[in-house]
């Protein structure tokens, strides 16, 4: 007769203790427990989510309500989740000593089928889950996984469990008070490191620190997240995860001498593999040392994923130094790996030895090929050079009038632009110049026109995405100026103007929230900027209007 294992509903830990931290340890015991029998075979651990009511003073404590139900209601939370047990505990903290009393309730009959009550000596905190686990075994009639206690002293093991209830007080905090949220975050990150201070070898505290940074790049703040990194390799220098984890923070941040410190660190204490590699080779052209770059660029074998895109690199330092034939044969490595930027590299390099026609035939392969539009369209420019280079040069001059000219030089341009659309009319400079001369004649209809045309050519090109967006605001199309503008401000998030004018679509749309958020962004950029500071001005008169506070 086959006996199904047992599966146990474990709720939340309840604690009454001399401060509030007693609640977090009581809390994230309950989750320890849960976290220890992950992925055994002889019994299934659930927790139980509840939210605490709050923290009510009672004597000489605090009593945490909603986590230490009677019997029947903790069998009903394990009925809810389907399971044989339920298990309770209450944490205590106070005279005469500490202990953790713990009741595993049976869900079928809604009766404790054991009881335990578990005494816990000073600076013992750290050995309590081990006793929790081997007592719920011994009730259960399993064995209870083995293991080291996750912390080697009990100031560490304190800090783990302040910064897991943290993180759990962050998840709760999202959806309804972002600030908060951020702050519970902050708390976690400094927790964890106090752990590791503490403790130098508390795997557990460096793996929720490295998760907590790690989501830190899907949320934006990444210089948080670096600065509580450098927190941790201050005492944890030889962990190759916590070197690594910073070096791609401190890239996202733009800190590159500070990228290529950790990334170098990481690469000491286990070799990087040939995309990181490219990544720290591409970081150290970015600080003008090639020769660094060089070095790490010819580790990367034919094997790696990354070869091509080597080669290709090292093609260019080769160009670099005129040192063509080098390049070519970098660049024909690169392109029999499937590089598809090296055929480019190779027309150059056609063009600078004078073989006009070996180049002709790269870049028609290209414009004939399925390569993604932003290398076929260097390609055409590429063919403009090669073709006709009086066209060329009068695309540059058109391109600096449309700015700045005025009058028969705007005619002129304007023209000029047409010619080159008569070459080829998939040259999306010319069109994107067209647009140019249009908006500042206040043909706005003339303007989206051709700013569409560029992005049926290059599309998600920033440029041509924001001068759409202005040209719709400007011809009153709001809704799809707001949607443009956003786009291209977030793929130029460091672009002061981007953000203001998506903020001023914001604002002509009546979501004045977004608009401040935009506007604030872009003064953090540029707090002189005029046009920002009109537009913050006119946020200022709608949010008057509105009665709503600044």
């Amino acid at each position: 007769m086959t006996i199904a294992k047992p599966i146990v509903a474990v709720v939340p830990f309840g604690a009454r203790g001399r401060d509030g931290r007693a609640g977090a340890v009581g809390r994230q015991l309950a989750r320890r427990l849960v976290d220890r029998f992950a992925g055994s075979p002889d019994v299934e651990l659930r927790p139980v989510f509840l939210v605490a009511m709050g923290e009510t003073k009672a004597e000489a404590g605090y009593l945490i309500f909603g986590s230490t139900p009677d019997a029947a209601l903790a069998a009903s939370y394990g009925r809810s989740l389907g399971t044989t047990h339920a298990l309770t505990g209450l944490y205590h903290d106070e005279e005469p000593g500490r202990a953790l009393t713990l009741t595993l309730v049976s869900v079928a009959d809604d009766r404790p089928v054991a009881e335990r009550e578990l005494a816990i000596a000073p600076g013992r905190l750290p050995d309590v889950e081990g006793d929790l686990a081997e007592w719920l075994g011994g009730a259960l009639g399993i064995t209870a996984p083995a293991g080291p206690p996750p912390a080697a002293n009990e100031t560490a093991y304190r800090a783990l469990l302040d910064g897991l209830d943290e993180e759990v007080n962050a998840t709760l905090l999202r959806s309804g008070d972002p600030a908060a949220e951020r702050s519970a975050r902050s708390r976690a990150f400094a927790a964890f490191a106090a752990a590791l201070r503490a403790d130098h070898e508390a795997t557990a505290a460096e793996e929720r620190i490295l998760v907590l940074a790690a989501e830190s790049i899907e949320r934006g703040d990444e210089e948080r997240a670096a600065r509580a990194l450098e927190d941790v390799v201050e005492v944890r220098p030889t962990s190759w995860r916590v070197n690594y984890l910073l070096g791609q923070l401190r890239i996202q941040i733009g800190e590159t001498s500070g990228a290529i410190v950790a990334l170098e660190h990481a690469n000491a204490l286990r070799p990087l593999g040939g995309e990181d590699l490219v990544v720290l080779a591409e970081l150290y052209l970015a600080a003008d040392a090639p020769g660094q770059a060089a070095s790490h660029l010819r580790r990367v074998g034919a094997e790696s994923g990354a070869y091509g895109r080597a080669q290709e690199l090292l093609g260019l330092l080769a160009l670099g130094r005129n040192d063509v034939g080098t390049a070519r044969a970098h660049f024909e490595r690169a392109a029999g790996a499937g590089t598809l930027g090296a055929r480019l590299h190779l027309a150059r390099t056609a063009i600078a030895e004078g073989d006009l026609e070996r180049a002709k035939a790269e870049l028609g392969a290209i414009v004939a090929g399925n390569a993604p539009p932003e290398i076929t369209a260097q390609a055409r420019r590429l063919i403009l050079g090669v073709a006709r280079p009086d066209l060329e040069a009068d695309l540059e001059r058109a391109g600096r009038s449309a700015l700045s000219a005025d009058g028969p030089a705007l005619d002129e341009a304007r023209a000029a632009f047409e010619r080159i659309v008569a070459f080829d009319a998939e040259l999306w400079e010319a069109h994107f110049g067209i647009g140019l001369i249009a908006r500042r004649r206040d043909d706005h209809a003339a303007a989206a026109r051709a700013f569409r045309r560029v992005l049926e050519l290059s599309p998600d090109q920033p440029d041509a995405l924001h001068e759409l967006g202005v040209a719709l605001l400007a011809s009153g199309a709001e809704g799809e100026a707001l949607r443009v503008l956003d786009q291209a401000a977030t793929l130029r998030p460091k672009d002061a103007g981007y953000l203001a004018d998506a903020g001023f679509a914001h604002l002509r749309a009546g979501e004045l929230d977004a608009a401040r958020e935009r506007l604030r962004l872009a003064t953090s950029i540029d707090a002189e900027d005029p046009l920002t500071r009109s537009y913050l001005a006119e946020l200022e008169r709608a949010e008057a209007a509105v009665g709503k506070p600044n």
